[in-house]
């Protein structure tokens, strides 16, 4: 089966197209899953913002409760205010979820769910049947089930973004070792010492806020320990720490004078927020870098789409011209050449002989389009050349026969 060449060469231009847009989807996909991840773990740190911002207030009120069962009666009349700050960052955090189906939203609404128990830790400090420990216990819980969904931010993909996320993670342990700790010593100090389990534990907490600490400085950038740095620079954060050497020193016997519980819980609290501030700012470095991970990503989508398109462009003129240069001239040329075997030429010739040399004109030379290639040129010339070959051929033999009739001896 014979093929045209306007097939053969499409052919060839669409097998072309097909390889380069296949390379191009490729690396189109590739920018539009960094684009997706970029978006997706931006939108997981705002969430989780909001969820640490749930966080901070059960470690506040953790502490001023634990505080109060421990025997500070003073902190009962800040339980109220304390609760409400709990109440409306968990309905903060509801309202972030809303619209969310993924798996990150399902697992902080399944952790949610098992704040329920707040209601009866509250309601047993509130009536005197709990102890610290148990209070103590039931926060921590509430606060280890909400940080145990990993919210998706270690699977970003950028560099920069993953040491954000790891920094901010990292951050949040710190945070709850120390919160457990100011907890721990505002329920003990009025008692006047330290459980042995109690103290055994409150060693632990330190040892790991100082291991945090340590990752958190191989982790963040230099402006992220910069500010960490200055909040636990604070009078409050100093003084919190003085508080904790002393009971440190103390082997688990506590002097309400070396650490007199309200100006504890005081220079503790001011050192958490201290640390929620510093926190926000590195959840805002998470934020800020995946937005520009999603710009680069969107503005080379854009790219790969406009280059598929000039490239798709391009390669249909090509073939246009291909066919308007070769496929469309040979055409037109096949036709004329039939035209000129099956009838133009015979009638030209028949004219000659009849008619004699000289009266009939030649045929009409070929015609190619102005667009046609130089090879089809070259095949139309040669065409013209056997046309005109024949043509001569048919008036010599038409001058030999016309002297043949006029002198039959010079013939012989």
């Amino acid at each position: 089966m014979h093929v045209p060449i306007r097939v053969r060469l499409l052919r060839i231009l669409v097998l072309a197209l097909a390889v380069l847009l296949a390379l191009l989807g490729a690396a189109a996909a590739e920018q539009f899953a960094a684009y997706r991840n970029a978006a997706v773990t931006a939108a997981n740190a705002r969430l989780s913002g909001t969820l640490q911002g749930l966080v901070h207030a059960l470690q506040t009120e953790r502490g001023l409760t634990v505080g109060h069962l421990g025997g500070v009666r003073r902190f009962r009349d800040g339980l109220p205010a304390r609760r409400r700050a709990t109440d409306t960052a968990r309905a903060r955090l509801e309202a972030a979820l809303r619209g969310r189906d993924d798996a990150v939203a399902a697992a902080v609404r399944a952790s949610l769910r098992r704040l329920d128990a707040l209601v009866a830790i509250r309601r047993h400090a509130d009536d005197g049947t709990a102890t610290p420990d148990e209070t103590f216990d039931g926060f921590t819980a509430a606060v280890t089930v909400l940080d145990r969904p990993g919210l998706g931010l270690d699977d970003a993909r950028d560099g920069r973004l993953r040491a954000a996320c790891q920094t901010l993670r990292i951050l949040g342990s710190v945070k709850e070792f120390a919160g457990e700790e100011h907890a721990l010593l505002l329920g003990s100090v009025p008692a006047g010492r330290l459980r042995a389990d109690d103290y055994l534990r409150f060693l632990q907490l330190r040892a790991g806020r100082l291991a945090a600490l340590d990752s958190f400085g191989r982790s963040a950038t230099t402006a992220q320990r910069r500010r960490l740095d200055a909040a636990l620079g604070t009078p409050d954060a100093v003084r919190a720490l003085a508080y904790e050497g002393a009971a440190v020193r103390g082997g688990g016997r506590l002097d309400t004078r070396a650490v007199p519980p309200v100006p504890r819980w005081e220079s503790m609290t001011s050192t958490l927020d201290g640390l929620r501030a510093v926190q926000l700012s590195i959840g805002r470095d998470v934020e800020a870098r995946a937005a520009e991970l999603e710009g680069t990503a969107r503005h080379d989508l854009v790219l790969c789409a406009l280059f598929a398109l000039g490239t798709v462009a391009a390669l249909g003129h090509l073939a246009l011209d291909c066919v308007r240069s070769v496929s469309t001239p040979l055409g037109a040329l096949a036709a004329q050449a039939r035209e000129v075997s099956g009838s133009r030429l015979p009638r030209t010739l028949a004219a000659v002989r009849h008619g004699g040399p000289g009266r009939t004109p030649p045929p009409a030379p070929f015609a190619v389009s102005d667009r046609a290639a130089p090879e089809v040129v070259q095949l139309a010339e040669a065409f013209e050349r056997v046309q005109r070959l024949a043509y001569d051929l048919a008036v010599e033999q038409a001058v030999l026969r016309r002297d043949a009739a006029a002198d039959p001896a010079a013939l012989a």
